[in-house]
């Protein structure tokens, strides 16, 4: 109780700029734990040349663990395929993934950005306030001046707290996406050999 009792009195002494801040930082967190749960799942997916092969034959959908699976359960359901338009098609499918890979990172990484823009209007804020107390008592009272110059001190700190953390989890699940956007690639690569293959098979 003590724990909160003190958060709200840090939150009400940084003065309204803490209320966007609070946002930011929650929205901020929320994107970051459910892109992390996305890539913790789609990271076991095993999807080899040979799995595919026999879904390709078998003209079966995989179960959609992955990029890999969406990619090939897509191709697999897409109308008018046929040996001449299989590697066009194919290539359609792995595209459709990037999208999904890439989604809320632009967001993660605004929002860090933001925050200590935030903070940086609650710094100006309280200056402001504590210039105006100056300009109104004079030097003379300081537990008026001290509010002004805690709000200021309070919003950069928070920004801060907000921006660093983020800005780091934002830049790791970027470069765990880009693995599996080359895991993807690779994968593709090797399915549309195996259906070009497929396709000189088919016109000869």
């Amino acid at each position: 109780m003590d724990t909160l009792n003190t958060a709200w009195d840090f939150i009400l002494a940084g003065g309204p700029v803490m209320w966007p801040l609070l946002a930011v930082s929650l929205w901020l967190w929320f994107l970051v734990l459910f892109k992390a749960a996305y890539l913790l799942k789609i990271r076991g997916e095993r999807l080899g040349l040979q799995e595919a092969v026999a879904c390709l034959l078998g003209h079966r959908a995989p179960r959609v663990e992955g990029p890999k699976s969406a990619a090939l359960a897509y191709f697999l359901n897409l109308p008018g395929r046929g040996p001449l338009v299989d590697t066009r098609l194919w290539q359609v499918a792995v595209r459709r993934q990037a999208p999904g890979l890439w989604r809320h990172l632009d967001t993660i990484l605004v929002l860090a950005a933001v925050a200590p823009l935030l903070g940086l209007l609650g710094t100006v804020s309280g200056m402001i306030e504590t210039f105006s107390v100056i300009g109104e008592y004079g030097t003379g009272n300081a537990q008026a001046m001290a509010a002004g110059i805690r709000q200021a001190l309070i919003t950069t700190e928070t920004g801060l707290l907000v921006a660093i953390p983020g800005l780091f989890a934002g830049y790791v699940l970027r470069r765990q996406v880009r693995k599996q956007q080359q895991g993807l690639a690779g994968f593709a690569q090797v399915v549309t050999r195996w259906l070009r293959s497929h396709q000189e098979a088919a016109t000869c």
